[in-house]
């Protein structure tokens, strides 16, 4: 029978762990020295090709509670509209991992906004689409 020097179990048993928990990452999945910070809660302002985009993200960041869109002259589909209209969600627009999706039905036909929040929580962008015509955003809260 082979003997195994003592420190070579312990040395074992590190690597076991370390290849457990993942190369590069923290035990929890996230990458060494980073983290995620939740959206920033309240009101969003985006400037887009119709206007302007209103995001309202609830107090514990987990959803879009309202989102508002205000037409400025916006022509699409040989129509021009101007004004605004807020869709409210009780149940919220979830944000997962900060990604998020609202579906919403408003005068003009079916928006879609989706989007994605950064790593900072302080900058959002995303694809807008509302009756065939699409275009993008940028926002920041408060902005």
């Amino acid at each position: 029978m082979r003997k195994v020097p003592i420190l070579a179990i312990p040395m074992l048993v590190v690597l076991v762990l370390l290849i457990g928990m993942g190369a590069g990452t923290c035990g929890n999945g996230e990458e060494e020295g980073g983290t995620t910070a939740p959206p920033t809660p309240g009101e969003w302002t985006a400037s887009t090709e119709f206007g302007e985009l209103g995001l309202t993200v609830n107090p514990d960041s987990t959803g879009i509670a309202k989102v508002s869109f205000d037409f400025a002259d916006f022509e699409c589909g040989g129509s021009q509209v101007s004004g605004g209209v807020s869709v409210e969600n009780p149940s919220l627009w979830s944000i997962t991992d900060g990604r998020f999706t609202v579906d919403a039905s408003i005068p003009l036909g079916e928006a879609v906004i989706d989007g994605e929040f950064d790593e900072t929580g302080t900058h959002a962008s995303g694809t807008w689409e509302i009756n065939g015509c699409s275009g993008t955003w940028e926002a920041s809260p408060g902005s």
